[in-house]
């Protein structure tokens, strides 16, 4: 579905090549994000696309589709905040999710967000009383087996009941817009939005004969990423849904569609490390291969085997064998992949990387914050706005090491050394190093970067160092810089806390 897939992956392996940061991790190319983004507004150009927040919620791929001129389509007050704060303009915000509380619609009324979408009679009463004169849709069910990830019964309301809440919708003086509806996430079939247009219409036309004229069709989200099944080609899902809408709709509605996946799945390279190849028994045929990634640190969507991602290997083209997947975790359930048939590479041994595609949605924002003690998971990203380097805008890393030796700690010559060697291997580029020795003991380097600065102090007595890194631009990675120069020193242990600076003029 998003031909740019294997440029992309080419561009991630290039920078996992040169960079090896630590695994498993992440690599996004925004390139390719609004190359994705700018193929669906050209298939469906009659329709406003607000981009699914939860799909990947990166602040750089938020302020990418934002400055592309994408709407947004939020679950709550955070998502609202940071799209906010990477330069979204509210009226380009919906507050799609139908479960919210008062107090936060209150507080989307105020940041200036005017689109709201409700399945049940609570809801619309506390929109019309914290967000009066605003403009609301009303999800419908629909039923849509084809998903790879349906949604089941969790929202949206029978079409009966929606022509009753937006005729109330109206009398409380709310913008009744019209229906909405979403057929579940990775859907294969261009057809599968058939149903709840067809519903819609009706809703519509019941609507209308109460005196109430609706406007608006929001389809919602559903087109699907490129996984072990090739799905059909974009144009066809357009064809469909175009051909749907005039079926069923006399006079076309302003229609709107929320995708999430098809945006940003086909940009994200994850590659992990093998840990461990094992069989159950000697005449086991299918080995267990354990990856550094699991459920619980980015693959939550291998749940009941939904999403079989597409795997690759150094050592691909050689005899390979049946194989069950699993993550590093101490739970059970963290299989990926045991009924699904997969086969990898006999020659594949632990220490080797596994390539997993299509990972740019649905992975990171699933990560866990540390279960089993695991990080989330690292993210890195390509390409992007041209220019960024040179603006007030990025990471500020701040790390505390503790368990270093105090002789590693007291040799400036070797401090030295290893923040250089760690912020270049980072990307950055070291302009000036300078340090001072304090009495009876530390020493503070510090390096000045055409990305901005960074600085080590270290406490021999106490065996602890404290780091702080930042760089403006997405050229050069302070979180890699930090953890590589952990291993440098040796420490047995690190906090670091990461935090956004900056924003670049919309």
């Amino acid at each position: 579905m998003i031909e740019a897939l294997p440029q992309a992956s080419l561009r991630c392996r290039a920078f996992l090549d040169d960079r090896s940061p630590p695994t498993p991790c992440l690599v996004v190319d925004l390139d390719v994000v609004r190359e994705s983004y700018v193929r669906l507004r050209e298939a469906l150009p009659e329709a406003r696309l607000y981009y699914a927040v939860k799909a990947n919620p990166a602040p750089e791929v938020v302020r990418l589709l934002a400055r592309a001129g994408a709407g947004f389509d939020v679950a709550g007050r955070e998502e609202i905040e940071l799209c906010l704060a990477q330069g979204v303009r509210p009226e380009l915000i919906s507050y799609g999710n139908t479960v919210k509380k008062a107090r936060d619609i209150a507080f989307a009324h105020r940041a200036g967000v005017r689109r709201f979408t409700f399945d049940s009679l609570p809801d619309l009463e506390n929109i019309a009383g914290h967000a009066p004169g605003s403009t609301v849709s009303c999800r419908i069910l629909v039923d849509s087996p084809g998903s790879q990830t349906p949604f089941g019964q969790k929202f949206g309301c029978s079409p009966e009941m929606a022509a009753d809440l937006l005729t109330r919708a109206a009398a409380l003086g709310l913008d009744a817009e019209g229906v909405a509806f979403h057929v579940g996430s990775q859907h294969l079939d261009p057809g599968a939005w058939e149903d709840g247009i067809a519903a819609a219409a009706r809703v519509t036309r019941a609507v209308a004969a109460r005196g109430v004229s609706l406007r608006g069709l929001n389809i919602g989200g559903g087109m699907p990423g490129r996984y072990a099944t090739e799905p059909p080609p974009l144009a066809e899902y357009a064809a469909a849904i175009r051909a749907s809408v005039e079926r069923h709709f006399p006079v076309a509605p302003e229609l709107a569609f929320e995708p999430g996946r098809a945006v940003v799945a086909g940009a994200g390279l994850i590659r992990s490390e093998v840990v461990l190849v094992s069989r159950k028994s000697p005449t086991d045929e299918k080995r267990w291969v354990y990856l550094d990634i699991g459920r619980y640190g980015g693959m939550a969507e291998t749940e009941n085997e939904a999403i079989a991602y597409r795997l690759e290997t150094a050592h691909d083209g050689t005899p390979d064998g049946p194989v069950v997947i699993a993550g590093p975790t101490c739970d059970g359930d963290d299989v990926l992949y045991q009924r699904t048939p997969y086969r990898l590479p006999l020659a594949l041994r632990a220490g080797d990387f596994v390539d997993i595609l299509e990972t740019g949605a649905y992975t990171q924002s699933y990560s866990s914050v540390s279960f089993n003690g695991f990080p989330p998971l690292r993210t890195y990203f390509l390409g992007g706005e041209p220019g960024e380097v040179g603006e007030f805008a990025g990471r500020h890393v701040l790390a505390e090491f503790s368990g270093v030796s105090p002789e590693v700690l007291d040799d400036a010559g070797f401090l030295c050394d290893s923040l250089q060697r760690a912020l270049e291997k980072a990307g950055a580029t070291v302009c000036e190093l300078t340090f001072k020795r304090f009495e009876p003991q530390g020493i503070t380097v510090l390096a000045l970067l055409s990305e901005s600065h960074a600085s080590i102090h270290s406490y021999p007595e106490r065996g602890s160092v404290f780091v702080d890194v930042f760089t403006c631009g997405r050229r050069a990675d302070p979180e890699l810089a930090v953890h590589l120069l952990q291993e440098l020193l040796g420490a047995g242990a690190a906090r670091t806390q990461t935090i956004h600076r900056g924003q670049e003029d919309g």
